[in-house]
Protein backbone atom coordinates (compact mmCIF):
# COMPACT_ATOMS: atom_id res chain seq x y z
CA UNK A 1 0.00 0.00 0.00
CA UNK A 2 1.35 3.41 -0.96
CA UNK A 3 1.82 6.41 1.26
CA UNK A 4 -1.02 8.13 -0.55
CA UNK A 5 -3.34 5.23 0.14
CA UNK A 6 -2.41 5.33 3.81
CA UNK A 7 -3.15 9.06 3.89
CA UNK A 8 -6.46 8.70 2.15
CA UNK A 9 -7.81 6.16 4.63
CA UNK A 10 -9.14 6.87 8.07
CA UNK A 11 -12.32 7.11 10.12
CA UNK A 12 -15.49 8.64 8.83
CA UNK A 13 -15.15 12.39 9.49
CA UNK A 14 -18.86 12.70 10.20
CA UNK A 15 -18.59 10.49 13.28
CA UNK A 16 -17.67 11.98 16.63
CA UNK A 17 -13.88 11.71 17.07
CA UNK A 18 -12.94 13.06 20.50
CA UNK A 19 -9.42 11.75 20.02
CA UNK A 20 -8.75 13.74 16.84
CA UNK A 21 -7.62 16.91 18.62
CA UNK A 22 -5.58 14.88 21.10
CA UNK A 23 -3.89 12.94 18.30
CA UNK A 24 -3.15 16.10 16.31
CA UNK A 25 -1.62 17.80 19.34
CA UNK A 26 0.46 14.69 20.02
CA UNK A 27 1.86 15.00 16.50
CA UNK A 28 2.18 18.79 16.20
CA UNK A 29 2.52 19.71 19.88
CA UNK A 30 6.31 19.62 19.74
CA UNK A 31 6.18 23.16 18.40
CA UNK A 32 5.06 24.25 21.86
CA UNK A 33 7.74 22.27 23.70
CA UNK A 34 10.82 22.77 21.51
CA UNK A 35 13.86 24.93 22.23
CA UNK A 36 12.19 28.01 20.72
CA UNK A 37 8.81 27.51 22.37
CA UNK A 38 9.12 30.82 24.21
CA UNK A 39 8.38 32.63 20.95
CA UNK A 40 5.29 30.51 20.38
CA UNK A 41 3.98 31.00 23.89
CA UNK A 42 4.72 34.73 23.77
CA UNK A 43 2.66 35.02 20.58
CA UNK A 44 -0.15 32.94 22.07
CA UNK A 45 -0.26 35.02 25.26
CA UNK A 46 -0.11 38.16 23.14
CA UNK A 47 -3.14 36.95 21.18
CA UNK A 48 -5.00 36.30 24.42
CA UNK A 49 -4.14 39.79 25.68
CA UNK A 50 -5.31 41.35 22.41
CA UNK A 51 -8.57 39.40 22.59
CA UNK A 52 -9.06 40.64 26.14
CA UNK A 53 -8.41 44.20 24.97
CA UNK A 54 -11.03 43.85 22.22
CA UNK A 55 -13.58 42.54 24.72
CA UNK A 56 -12.81 45.47 27.03
CA UNK A 57 -13.47 47.80 24.11
CA UNK A 58 -16.76 45.99 23.44
CA UNK A 59 -17.79 46.55 27.04
CA UNK A 60 -17.01 50.24 26.72
CA UNK A 61 -18.93 50.40 23.45
CA UNK A 62 -21.86 48.72 25.16
CA UNK A 63 -21.87 51.44 27.81
CA UNK A 64 -21.43 54.08 25.09
CA UNK A 65 -24.63 52.90 23.43
CA UNK A 66 -26.56 53.46 26.65
CA UNK A 67 -25.04 56.90 27.24
CA UNK A 68 -25.78 58.04 23.69
CA UNK A 69 -29.40 56.93 23.55
CA UNK A 70 -30.12 58.12 27.07
CA UNK A 71 -28.79 61.51 25.95
CA UNK A 72 -31.08 61.41 22.92
CA UNK A 73 -34.03 60.40 25.08
CA UNK A 74 -33.67 63.40 27.35
CA UNK A 75 -32.82 65.78 24.45
CA UNK A 76 -29.36 66.52 25.83
CA UNK A 77 -27.24 69.43 24.67
CA UNK A 78 -24.92 69.13 21.70
CA UNK A 79 -21.89 69.17 24.00
CA UNK A 80 -22.94 65.79 25.42
CA UNK A 81 -23.29 64.36 21.92
CA UNK A 82 -19.91 65.80 20.99
CA UNK A 83 -18.36 63.99 23.96
CA UNK A 84 -19.97 60.77 22.74
CA UNK A 85 -18.46 61.39 19.32
CA UNK A 86 -14.97 61.76 20.79
CA UNK A 87 -15.37 58.50 22.71
CA UNK A 88 -16.57 56.77 19.54
CA UNK A 89 -13.49 57.88 17.59
CA UNK A 90 -11.21 56.62 20.38
CA UNK A 91 -13.05 53.28 20.47
CA UNK A 92 -12.80 52.91 16.69
CA UNK A 93 -9.06 53.58 16.81
CA UNK A 94 -8.65 51.02 19.58
CA UNK A 95 -10.61 48.38 17.67
CA UNK A 96 -8.56 49.02 14.51
CA UNK A 97 -5.22 48.76 16.33
CA UNK A 98 -6.17 45.65 18.30
CA UNK A 99 -7.56 43.93 15.19
CA UNK A 100 -4.43 44.67 13.15
CA UNK A 101 -2.05 43.43 15.86
CA UNK A 102 -4.25 40.36 16.34
CA UNK A 103 -4.02 39.49 12.65
CA UNK A 104 -0.23 39.91 12.61
CA UNK A 105 0.19 37.70 15.67
CA UNK A 106 -2.09 34.99 14.26
CA UNK A 107 -0.24 34.84 10.96
CA UNK A 108 3.17 34.84 12.65
CA UNK A 109 2.11 32.01 14.96
CA UNK A 110 0.52 30.00 12.14
CA UNK A 111 3.66 30.30 9.99
CA UNK A 112 5.93 29.11 12.79
CA UNK A 113 3.69 26.14 13.58
CA UNK A 114 3.36 25.24 9.92
CA UNK A 115 7.14 25.37 9.50
CA UNK A 116 7.68 22.98 12.40
CA UNK A 117 4.99 20.50 11.29
CA UNK A 118 6.13 20.65 7.66
CA UNK A 119 9.68 19.86 8.72
CA UNK A 120 8.52 16.89 10.74
CA UNK A 121 6.40 15.42 7.93
CA UNK A 122 8.98 16.19 5.24
CA UNK A 123 11.87 14.57 7.08
CA UNK A 124 9.78 11.45 7.75
CA UNK A 125 8.80 11.28 4.09
CA UNK A 126 12.38 11.72 2.84
CA UNK A 127 13.64 9.07 5.25
CA UNK A 128 11.34 6.53 3.57
CA UNK A 129 12.21 7.44 -0.02
CA UNK A 130 13.94 4.14 -0.68
CA UNK A 131 10.75 2.11 -0.32
CA UNK A 132 8.62 1.25 -3.35
CA UNK A 133 5.91 3.83 -4.13
CA UNK A 134 6.85 6.08 -1.19
CA UNK A 135 8.46 8.62 -3.47
CA UNK A 136 5.54 8.65 -5.95
CA UNK A 137 2.72 9.22 -3.49
CA UNK A 138 2.42 13.01 -3.94
CA UNK A 139 3.27 13.37 -0.28
CA UNK A 140 5.02 16.63 -1.12
CA UNK A 141 1.75 18.26 -2.18
CA UNK A 142 -0.11 16.73 0.75
CA UNK A 143 2.47 18.04 3.21
CA UNK A 144 2.45 21.52 1.70
CA UNK A 145 -1.34 21.88 1.62
CA UNK A 146 -2.70 19.86 4.54
CA UNK A 147 -0.02 20.98 7.01
CA UNK A 148 -0.78 24.58 6.07
CA UNK A 149 -4.54 24.22 6.47
CA UNK A 150 -4.32 22.19 9.69
CA UNK A 151 -2.08 24.71 11.45
CA UNK A 152 -3.58 27.93 10.07
CA UNK A 153 -7.14 26.85 10.84
CA UNK A 154 -6.12 25.60 14.28
CA UNK A 155 -4.71 29.04 15.14
CA UNK A 156 -7.76 30.83 13.76
CA UNK A 157 -10.17 28.56 15.64
CA UNK A 158 -8.25 28.81 18.92
CA UNK A 159 -8.08 32.60 18.67
CA UNK A 160 -11.78 33.02 17.89
CA UNK A 161 -12.73 30.54 20.62
CA UNK A 162 -10.73 32.42 23.26
CA UNK A 163 -12.34 35.66 22.08
CA UNK A 164 -15.79 34.07 22.39
CA UNK A 165 -15.11 32.72 25.87
CA UNK A 166 -13.95 36.14 27.05
CA UNK A 167 -17.03 37.82 25.52
CA UNK A 168 -19.29 35.30 27.18
CA UNK A 169 -17.63 35.65 30.59
CA UNK A 170 -17.95 39.45 30.51
CA UNK A 171 -21.37 39.96 28.93
CA UNK A 172 -23.15 37.28 30.96
CA UNK A 173 -22.82 39.53 34.00
CA UNK A 174 -23.93 42.58 32.00
CA UNK A 175 -27.02 40.82 30.68
CA UNK A 176 -27.94 39.44 34.10
CA UNK A 177 -27.67 42.84 35.76
CA UNK A 178 -29.72 44.50 33.01
CA UNK A 179 -32.49 41.97 33.58
CA UNK A 180 -32.85 43.12 37.20
CA UNK A 181 -35.23 46.00 36.48
CA UNK A 182 -38.56 46.63 38.26
CA UNK A 183 -41.44 44.29 37.47
CA UNK A 184 -44.11 45.36 34.99
CA UNK A 185 -47.42 44.11 33.60
CA UNK A 186 -48.20 42.92 30.08
CA UNK A 187 -51.86 42.19 29.18
CA UNK A 188 -52.67 41.83 32.86
CA UNK A 189 -49.77 39.47 33.59
CA UNK A 190 -47.16 40.37 36.19
CA UNK A 191 -43.68 39.96 34.64
CA UNK A 192 -40.71 39.54 37.00
CA UNK A 193 -38.20 36.89 35.93
CA UNK A 194 -34.60 37.30 37.18
CA UNK A 195 -32.08 37.05 34.36
CA UNK A 196 -34.75 36.54 31.69
CA UNK A 197 -32.60 38.10 28.97
CA UNK A 198 -29.73 35.73 29.75
CA UNK A 199 -31.99 32.65 29.72
CA UNK A 200 -33.49 33.76 26.42
CA UNK A 201 -30.01 34.14 24.88
CA UNK A 202 -29.00 30.66 26.10
CA UNK A 203 -32.15 29.03 24.72
CA UNK A 204 -31.82 30.82 21.40
CA UNK A 205 -28.16 29.85 21.00
CA UNK A 206 -28.79 26.26 22.11
CA UNK A 207 -31.46 25.78 19.46
CA UNK A 208 -29.12 27.18 16.81
CA UNK A 209 -26.23 24.93 17.83
CA UNK A 210 -28.40 21.79 17.78
CA UNK A 211 -29.81 22.49 14.33
CA UNK A 212 -26.47 23.58 12.87
CA UNK A 213 -24.82 20.39 14.14
CA UNK A 214 -27.27 18.33 12.10
CA UNK A 215 -26.79 20.48 9.01
CA UNK A 216 -22.99 20.39 9.25
CA UNK A 217 -22.54 16.61 8.98
CA UNK A 218 -22.79 16.49 5.17
CA UNK A 219 -20.39 19.45 4.97
CA UNK A 220 -17.68 17.62 6.94
CA UNK A 221 -18.01 14.54 4.75
CA UNK A 222 -18.09 16.46 1.46
CA UNK A 223 -15.08 18.58 2.48
CA UNK A 224 -13.04 15.44 3.08
CA UNK A 225 -14.18 13.97 -0.25
CA UNK A 226 -13.26 17.12 -2.14
CA UNK A 227 -9.79 17.33 -0.60
CA UNK A 228 -9.18 13.67 -1.49
CA UNK A 229 -10.34 14.25 -5.07
CA UNK A 230 -8.12 17.33 -5.39
CA UNK A 231 -5.09 15.36 -4.15
CA UNK A 232 -5.74 12.53 -6.62
CA UNK A 233 -6.02 15.03 -9.46
CA UNK A 234 -2.67 16.61 -8.52
CA UNK A 235 -1.04 13.15 -8.54
CA UNK A 236 -2.44 12.51 -12.02
CA UNK A 237 -1.16 15.85 -13.30
CA UNK A 238 2.35 15.16 -12.00
CA UNK A 239 2.47 11.72 -13.64
CA UNK A 240 0.50 12.57 -16.81
CA UNK A 241 3.58 12.75 -19.06
CA UNK A 242 4.77 9.36 -17.86
CA UNK A 243 1.40 7.64 -18.25
CA UNK A 244 1.13 5.00 -20.95
CA UNK A 245 -2.65 4.80 -21.36
CA UNK A 246 -4.97 7.75 -22.14
CA UNK A 247 -3.83 10.31 -19.54
CA UNK A 248 -6.33 12.87 -20.85
CA UNK A 249 -9.28 10.56 -20.21
CA UNK A 250 -8.01 9.79 -16.69
CA UNK A 251 -7.58 13.49 -15.95
CA UNK A 252 -11.09 14.22 -17.23
CA UNK A 253 -12.53 11.46 -15.07
CA UNK A 254 -10.68 12.70 -12.00
CA UNK A 255 -11.80 16.27 -12.64
CA UNK A 256 -15.34 14.96 -12.86
CA UNK A 257 -14.83 13.55 -9.38
CA UNK A 258 -13.69 16.98 -8.21
CA UNK A 259 -16.78 18.57 -9.75
CA UNK A 260 -19.08 16.04 -8.07
CA UNK A 261 -17.42 16.54 -4.68
CA UNK A 262 -17.49 20.31 -5.18
CA UNK A 263 -21.22 20.14 -5.90
CA UNK A 264 -21.90 18.11 -2.76
CA UNK A 265 -19.83 20.53 -0.69
CA UNK A 266 -21.61 23.51 -2.23
CA UNK A 267 -25.07 22.10 -1.48
CA UNK A 268 -24.09 21.27 2.10
CA UNK A 269 -22.57 24.74 2.60
CA UNK A 270 -25.65 26.39 1.06
CA UNK A 271 -27.95 24.64 3.53
CA UNK A 272 -25.76 25.66 6.42
CA UNK A 273 -25.53 29.25 5.14
CA UNK A 274 -29.31 29.38 4.66
CA UNK A 275 -29.74 28.59 8.33
CA UNK A 276 -26.79 30.71 9.43
CA UNK A 277 -27.94 33.91 7.73
CA UNK A 278 -31.49 33.50 8.96
CA UNK A 279 -30.24 32.78 12.46
CA UNK A 280 -28.01 35.86 12.34
CA UNK A 281 -30.81 38.20 11.25
CA UNK A 282 -33.21 36.74 13.78
CA UNK A 283 -30.64 37.30 16.51
CA UNK A 284 -30.30 40.94 15.49
CA UNK A 285 -34.01 41.68 15.99
CA UNK A 286 -35.04 39.24 18.72
CA UNK A 287 -33.54 41.17 21.68
CA UNK A 288 -35.49 44.31 20.73
CA UNK A 289 -38.73 42.32 20.81
CA UNK A 290 -37.80 40.97 24.24
CA UNK A 291 -36.96 44.33 25.81
CA UNK A 292 -39.64 46.50 24.19
CA UNK A 293 -42.40 45.58 26.72
CA UNK A 294 -40.25 46.83 29.61
CA UNK A 295 -39.59 50.08 27.75
CA UNK A 296 -43.27 50.59 26.93
CA UNK A 297 -44.13 49.95 30.58
CA UNK A 298 -41.80 52.81 31.52
CA UNK A 299 -39.47 50.82 33.79
CA UNK A 300 -36.37 51.23 31.60
CA UNK A 301 -34.86 53.94 29.40
CA UNK A 302 -34.10 54.01 25.69
CA UNK A 303 -30.40 53.72 26.48
CA UNK A 304 -31.12 50.57 28.52
CA UNK A 305 -32.92 49.08 25.51
CA UNK A 306 -29.91 49.61 23.25
CA UNK A 307 -27.42 48.35 25.84
CA UNK A 308 -29.50 45.25 26.57
CA UNK A 309 -29.94 44.48 22.88
CA UNK A 310 -26.21 44.67 22.21
CA UNK A 311 -25.37 42.60 25.30
CA UNK A 312 -27.88 39.96 24.17
CA UNK A 313 -26.26 39.83 20.74
CA UNK A 314 -22.79 39.49 22.27
CA UNK A 315 -23.84 36.60 24.54
CA UNK A 316 -25.74 34.84 21.76
CA UNK A 317 -22.85 35.40 19.36
CA UNK A 318 -20.35 33.92 21.80
CA UNK A 319 -22.58 30.90 22.40
CA UNK A 320 -23.06 30.51 18.65
CA UNK A 321 -19.32 30.07 18.09
CA UNK A 322 -19.77 26.45 16.89
CA UNK A 323 -22.43 27.56 14.39
CA UNK A 324 -20.37 30.44 12.99
CA UNK A 325 -17.22 28.32 12.69
CA UNK A 326 -18.78 25.09 11.41
CA UNK A 327 -17.29 25.36 7.87
CA UNK A 328 -13.85 26.17 9.32
CA UNK A 329 -14.10 23.26 11.76
CA UNK A 330 -15.02 20.94 8.88
CA UNK A 331 -12.00 22.11 6.89
CA UNK A 332 -9.65 21.68 9.85
CA UNK A 333 -10.97 18.21 10.69
CA UNK A 334 -10.51 16.99 7.13
CA UNK A 335 -6.94 18.31 6.90
CA UNK A 336 -5.99 17.17 10.40
CA UNK A 337 -7.17 13.63 9.67
CA UNK A 338 -5.16 13.60 6.44
CA UNK A 339 -2.04 14.90 8.20
CA UNK A 340 -2.38 12.17 10.84
CA UNK A 341 -2.89 9.50 8.17
CA UNK A 342 0.13 10.80 6.28
CA UNK A 343 2.20 10.69 9.46
CA UNK A 344 1.10 7.12 10.18
CA UNK A 345 2.09 6.13 6.65
CA UNK A 346 5.48 7.77 7.13
CA UNK A 347 6.00 5.89 10.38
CA UNK A 348 5.21 2.63 8.56
CA UNK A 349 7.64 3.57 5.77
CA UNK A 350 10.47 4.67 8.08
CA UNK A 351 10.06 3.25 11.59
CA UNK A 352 13.58 4.10 12.74
CA UNK A 353 13.59 7.84 12.27
CA UNK A 354 14.39 8.79 15.85
CA UNK A 355 13.24 11.97 17.64
CA UNK A 356 11.97 14.57 15.20
CA UNK A 357 13.63 17.34 17.20
CA UNK A 358 17.00 15.77 16.51
CA UNK A 359 16.21 15.48 12.81
CA UNK A 360 15.13 19.11 12.60
CA UNK A 361 18.26 20.21 14.45
CA UNK A 362 20.46 18.08 12.15
CA UNK A 363 18.85 19.61 9.06
CA UNK A 364 19.62 23.12 10.38
CA UNK A 365 15.98 24.07 9.73
CA UNK A 366 14.88 26.87 12.11
CA UNK A 367 11.85 25.69 14.16
CA UNK A 368 10.61 29.26 14.47
CA UNK A 369 11.01 31.44 11.36
CA UNK A 370 12.45 34.97 11.53
CA UNK A 371 10.16 38.03 11.15
CA UNK A 372 8.09 37.86 7.97
CA UNK A 373 9.45 41.04 6.41
CA UNK A 374 13.08 40.01 6.77
CA UNK A 375 12.95 36.26 6.18
CA UNK A 376 14.99 35.17 3.13
CA UNK A 377 13.96 32.04 1.27
CA UNK A 378 17.13 30.28 2.45
CA UNK A 379 15.97 30.64 6.08
CA UNK A 380 13.50 27.77 5.56
CA UNK A 381 15.95 25.42 3.79
CA UNK A 382 18.41 22.95 5.28
CA UNK A 383 22.01 24.13 5.17
CA UNK A 384 23.00 21.70 2.41
CA UNK A 385 20.12 22.76 0.17
CA UNK A 386 20.69 26.47 0.82
CA UNK A 387 24.34 26.16 -0.19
Amino acid sequence: MSLMQHAGSGPDPTRPSPGLLRAFLALAGGYWRGPGCRVAWALALGLLALNAAEVALLLRLNRWNRDLFDALGRHAELAVLADCGVVLVMLAAGFALASCLNMLARRRLALGWRGWLTARLTLAWLAGEGLPEAGNANADGRIAEDARIATEEAVELASSLSHGVLRLACFVGVLWSLSAHPAYEVAGFHVALPGYLLWAAILYAGFGIALASLLSRPLVRSTEQRQTAEAQYRVALVTAREATTAPALRLARLFGGIAAAFGRQTRAAARLQLFGVGNLRLGAGLPFLLVTPAYLAGVVTLGWVMQAAQAFQEVAGALNWPVDNMPRIATWRASAQRVLALHRAGCVAAPALGPVEALIAASNLPPYPPPLASAPASAYMPATAAE
